[in-house]
Formats: structure tokens, C-alpha cells, sequence
């Protein structure tokens, strides 16, 4: 009896301790994309199991009732703004140039979030609701830092990919345009770019900052000071101040580069070692593949069934050529003149198809999420990267030799035929992926319980102001170091001029010595 006590007592203990380390999170992930919020769905359930109350705004809600101190606002209207065609907007503009163009349906995005009545609830002047800390999606919508000085709580940024060029400028990260893990304006491409091409990438790079720090992130404050006043911070001073930043990037996979300490890698964090159950007749045909075959998908951004007629008819005349089934990810019903051996889906389970021993190769658009998913399953890739840091991505795997890389704007049925026949059939391609997958397995530590107890730090302490980067109070000119790069040029050319001068003055005035000097002789002799 006196033992049964004890337990009860110590399980009461414990059970309010618990209670009492529980904090309240708003997490604010308003990218329409599953494979961003697949990333964001594992950390935020982790930290429900540790007994904190969330609140999460996003496009693709659980909706399971059964979820305790799990509150979701649905924000899944923002697909259909995003529902572009990408493969048009990857083949015609430039990073910069799409950006610029995509401002009015960003801003109309943003508006649309934030007048949400749900969300208004949380943070009007006469709610009563608090919270510790914001988890966010850091991508296009800086207006959300407001909600850290409102709620007077620290941020912790999220990236379902590696963090973009004025993300990085925000945290004071450093920035490289040379570098290949600078994916924005397509150098990932280029492990040792020209000096015409570092060139361009530089003016670019610097082009973008400047029209993001003034132009989008002055367009963001107007909407900040139209729901919460006049008295907000500067979005620029909130960004630099963030805590931490999860960033999906795994330096296995990786360009690697130089970071500032408060970011942290989550990468494959979505990744379970629990695999689900092919559908059964799925299941079925796969097993019964046993020359092999080949998966397809383009995402869910660049969808197959966007793609010109003309670049389809490569597609399904190089499938029929090949002596494996082809699961294409296809999201239409009809899929007129494919052959027998290809079979399309408007929906797939990724991850599974990718588990089954008989798979050959993965064709796909080079997303980081895809990649990870690749990688961990041991599967060689045919990357055909559309935008954003697909380019990058691809060509590290081509780079790391477990896959190869085409143009999807200018595909051909024989280059096509020839790499998935070259990278099925050379095992070399799956013998580096598989040790590939041992070494992004090889971690000192869970990567969820990191990410959560970083979570936790920054709670704990209500901030991480001791890995603040002083980077990012600096102006940008003194963090490229440019304005002693100035003065020194300045310095150098100035003495070169003066030493110039000196020496035009003292050739002059040695001529008209000399000069003199014979006029006297002359005289002499004529004398």
C-alpha cells in the first residue's frame, strides 16, 4: 500500500512538473506547399508530445480531433493564388525578375493571412491570449515578426530548404555570391564560375537586396501599420533579432559555406523510419517489376501535367522505349498516347514507392525535400530542376556521382532514354548513393529531440541573444568590408597619381634642364 502511494505521488509530481514546463507556441507557416509543411508538421507534434499548447497557421491542417492543445487555422485558400505555372516562371524570368513580378500576389496573400478573423482573435488589443515563443516560415512574409513584439516573445525562423539570399542578410549570415550554395540567381550550377559570371551573380545579388530591403520590406511595414499601428518596429530591426534559425541543409547533400552559430540543421527531419503500406494492386505491380522500375515525379509545385504537349510526347515516346514499368506522378485522369508499361497517378505515396527494393530510378525536380527522401531509401536520381534551389541541388548530386541532370525546357526522348538506361544499369550510380545514405545517417544526435531541445533553449531563456551575429547590425557596406575596400583603392590610386605626377613634373623639368643645358653648349661653340 505504502509503495502504491509513492508511485501515485510521484506520477502526480511528475505530471505537474511537466505541466509546468509546458509553453504556448504560435507557429506561423504560410507557404502553400505540402513539402514545406511536412517539414514544419514532425516539429510541431514533437513539441505537442513534450505537453506544449500550439497553436499552428497553415495551409495543409491535420484536422484530427483528437489532437490535444493543437489548434489549427486554415490559411489553404493561398493555393489558389500560388497555382502558377512555374515551368513558364522558371523559363522566362530571372530570381529578381519573378519577385519583382509576383509582388502584387504576394502582398495580396499577405493581406488575405493576417485579416484571417481567426487569427485577429489572437492578436486584437483585447485578447487575452499569450504566448512564449513564435516558430515561423521564414520565405515571404516578414510582416508576421510583428506577432513576436506584440506577444512580447522570441522568433525561431524555419527553411524546409537552405535560407534564401535576404534571409540570410537578415540574421547577418555572410553573403557569398561566388559560392554554389548561393542558388538564387542559378551559380549553384557552377562550382567554379568565370569572373564575368561571378560578376553578373554579384550585381544581381545586390540588385535583389536592394529591392527587397526597400521596396518589399516597405510594402510589408504598410501592411504591419495598418492592422497594429504606427508604433511597430521597423521589420528589419524584428528580422535581426530572430533567435534561431532551422534550416534544412545537411552538409552530406550540401554546398557547404559558412554560417553564423544560431542556425541549426533539421535537415530530413520529415523523414520517418516508419514507412506506410503500398495500396495493395500498387503494391502488387511493383513486386512483379522485376526487370525494375522507374519512379517519376515532379512535385507539387511543378506539376507533370503542366508541361507543353511537346515536351510530353518526349516523355511518354522515351517511357515506351524502356524495358521498366514507369509509376508517373500525373495529375490528370487521361494521359493520351502513353504505352502499357507506363502507369500515371494523381497521387503518390512517395516514400514508400521509394522504399521497394525493385526501383531503378528516381526522375524529379531536384527539391531538397525529394532529394533527402532519394538519399535516405538509397534510389540514383535524374534531376530536372525548374527553379529556386532545385539547380543547386541537382547538380550536388551529379557532382556527388549518384545521378544526372537534363534540361527540362529543352528535353529530348533520346538524351532522356540514354541517362535513365545509363544511371539503371551502371550500379556504380546506387553503390555511391548508398554510401551516400550512410553517411546523412552517421549523426551524433536524434535530430528531432536537437531541434526540440533548441526549441526549449530559446524558451527557456526567452531568447538567444548570446548568439546574436553583430553582423547584423552592421550596414552593408561594412559587412563586405566595401568601405575599406574604398579607402585602401582610394589610398593606392591616390599615391599611384601622386607618384605619377611627380614623375611627369620631374621629367619636365629634367628636360628643360637638358634643354638649357645643349642651348648653352650651342652658344659656346658658336662663340
Amino acid at each position: 500500500m505504502c509503495r502504491y502511494f509513492i508511485s501515485v505521488v510521484l506520477i502526480l509530481a511528475l505530471s505537474n512538473l511537466h505541466e509546468g514546463c509546458a509553453s504556448r507556441i504560435l507557429c506561423v507557416f504560410p507557404y502553400p506547399s505540402i513539402s514545406h509543411q511536412i517539414v514544419f508538421r514532425r516539429l510541431t507534434l514533437a513539441l505537442r508530445e513534450r505537453g506544449h499548447e500550439l497553436v499552428v497557421v497553415t495551409p495543409n491542417p491535420i484536422n484530427d480531433p483528437k489532437l490535444k492543445n493543437f489548434t489549427e487555422i486554415d490559411i489553404s485558400f493561398l493555393y489558389k493564388p500560388m497555382d502558377l505555372d512555374w515551368m513558364g516562371v522558371g523559363k522566362t524570368y530571372s530570381w529578381y525578375e519573378a519577385q519583382v513580378k509576383l509582388l502584387p500576389k504576394y502582398l495580396l496573400m499577405t493581406e488575405s493571412i493576417i485579416s484571417h478573423p481567426e487569427l485577429q482573435k489572437l492578436y486584437k488589443p483585447d485578447s487575452e491570449r499569450k504566448f512564449d515563443l513564435l516558430l515561423l516560415e521564414l520565405i515571404r512574409w516578414p510582416v508576421f515578426l510583428s506577432f513576436a513584439e506584440q506577444f512580447g516573445i522570441p522568433v525561431i525562423g524555419l527553411s524546409s530548404t537552405g535560407l534564401a539570399t535576404q534571409q540570410h542578410y537578415g540574421i547577418g549570415n555572410p553573403i557569398i555570391p561566388s559560392h554554389p550554395s548561393h542558388w538564387k540567381s542559378g551559380i549553384g550550377a557552377l562550382e567554379h564560375p568565370t569572373f564575368w559570371q561571378r560578376l553578373c551573380n554579384f550585381v544581381e545579388t545586390w540588385r535583389f537586396l536592394y529591392w527587397y530591403r526597400t521596396t518589399y520590406m516597405q510594402k510589408q511595414q504598410e501592411i504591419v501599420r495598418k492592422y497594429f499601428g504606427n508604433d511597430i518596429s521597423d521589420l528589419r530591426d524584428l528580422e535581426k533579432n530572430i533567435s534561431l534559425v532551422f534550416v534544412n541543409q545537411p552538409a552530406p547533400i550540401s554546398f557547404v559555406r559558412p554560417n553564423v552559430p544560431n542556425i541549426i540543421d533539421i535537415g530530413g527531419l520529415q523523414i520517418s523510419d516508419w514507412i506506410p503500406s503500398l495500396p495493395k494492386d500498387l503494391q502488387r505491380t511493383l513486386d512483379k517489376a522485376t526487370q525494375g522500375f522507374v519512379y517519376m515525379s515532379l512535385g507539387t509545385n511543378v506539376k507533370s501535367v503542366i508541361l507543353n504537349n511537346e515536351t510530353k510526347k518526349e516523355f511518354i515516346t522515351a517511357f515506351s522505349e524502356l524495358p521498366y514499368i514507369v509509376i508517373w506522378k500525373f495529375e490528370d485522369e487521361i494521359l493520351p498516347g502513353r504505352s502499357d508499361n507506363v502507369i500515371i497517378m494523381k497521387w503518390t505515396p512517395q516514400q514508400s514507392i521509394l522504399a521497394h527494393p525493385n526501383i531503378k530510378v528516381f526522375i524529379y525536380q531536384g527539391g531538397r525535400q525529394s532529394t533527402e527522401e532519394a538519399v535516405f531509401h538509397g534510389v540514383p536520381l535524374i534531376g530536372l530542376p525548374v527553379n529556386a534551389d532545385q539547380e543547386a541541388n541537382v547538380h550536388k548530386m551529379v557532382s556527388l556521382g549518384v545521378g544526372k541532370k537534363l534540361d527540362i525546357f529543352n528535353i529530348n526522348r533520346f538524351n532522356l532514354v540514354k541517362a535513365i538506361q545509363s544511371v539503371a544499369s551502371d550500379g556504380s550510380y546506387k553503390q555511391r548513393m548508398l554510401k551516400l545514405r550512410d553517411l546523412m545517417k552517421d549523426k551524433p544526435y536524434d535530430l528531432m529531440e536537437n531541434a526540440v531541445w533548441w526549441t526549449e533553449h530559446v524558451i527557456r531563456h526567452k531568447g538567444a541573444p548570446h548568439l546574436h551575429s553583430t553582423t547584423a547590425d552592421d550596414p552593408w557596406y561594412q559587412r563586405q568590408d566595401m568601405d575599406m575596400i574604398f579607402i585602401i583603392t582610394k589610398a593606392i590610386f591616390a599615391v599611384f597619381g601622386t607618384t605619377l605626377l611627380v614623375t611627369y613634373k620631374l621629367l619636365i623639368h629634367g628636360r628643360h634642364v637638358l634643354y638649357y643645358q645643349l642651348s648653352a653648349k650651342k652658344k659656346t661653340k658658336t662663340s
